[in-house]
């Protein structure tokens, strides 16, 4: 089965368009959020429903997601950050708000396991090095495990003589993920933080055990007229133009 991949959608309605228009033209029908469907982008709606209307879909909570419903408190988040999960507050209604709130910290099926941060700490621990590898390798049974948090397409694996390796996933190529185990982060949707404004995800063909990284382009300028038109922080618009 082929499943699309993705992760930090952060509002960006624009941005998860344009991939889930990637993934219909490619016959792609089976999905993976890695959770933060809201956060720092102008149309948290929007994307909560276009999630809650895909039917073959495994989802799990982010740190955003979690702030939004209560589960985390804001002063965890940065000035803009907190603005922005305020301003999701306001705009989601009883059904997508029951949908986020629904969404657990981890999931986990015959093919894949799935969290936002990292087995260890589902919702804030951002998963960077081979260490950090290392040490959540056993707190997951089901491989690959997917994750987010960070915005950067990463993955990690064992590499040679069982010694943790890691490195960036570039787009059009494919990693195995056929000795286990294997970590795989598929970027971010709406707000990519690796030098590439475009939309980051991916597709993972469970048969094959293997995941291809894409990349999207998407309308930036018109999420930007729209956060302006909002006033929203101003920040948080210029970054998506250069992808940090």
């Amino acid at each position: 089965m082929r499943y699309g991949v993705f992760s930090d959608v952060h509002g960006n309605y624009e941005a998860l368009k344009a991939v889930l228009s990637f993934y219909r033209r490619n016959g792609v029908e089976n999905f993976i959020c890695c959770g933060d469907i809201v956060g720092y982008g102008p149309q948290p709606l929007e994307c909560a429903e276009a999630l809650r209307g895909l039917g073959a879909l495994t989802a799990v909570m982010g740190n955003h997601d979690a702030a939004l419903v209560g589960k985390m408190d804001l002063k965890w988040f940065n000035v803009n950050a907190a603005w922005a999960i305020n301003f999701a507050r306001e705009q989601l209604t009883g059904q997508a708000m029951d949908f986020v709130a629904r969404l657990p910290e981890r999931a986990e099926t015959a093919e894949f396991t799935v969290v936002h941060g990292s087995p260890r700490k589902p919702l804030t621990e951002y998963m960077l090095s081979e260490i950090q590898f290392a040490d959540n390798v056993k707190l997951f049974s089901t491989s690959p495990c997917f994750i987010g948090h960070s915005h950067m397409p990463l993955f990690f694996r064992k590499g040679e003589q069982g010694i943790p390796a890691a490195d960036f996933l570039k787009p059009a190529v494919k990693v195995s993920a056929a000795n286990a185990p294997v970590m795989l982060n598929p970027g971010s949707v709406g707000q990519p933080r690796d030098g590439d404004p475009r939309a980051a995800c991916g597709v993972y063909d469970s048969e094959k055990k293997s995941f291809e990284m894409y990349r999207v382009f998407y309308n930036i300028e018109a999420t930007q007229k729209l956060m302006a038109e909002l006033k929203m922080p101003p920040l948080l618009a210029d970054r998506l133009s250069f992808g940090f």
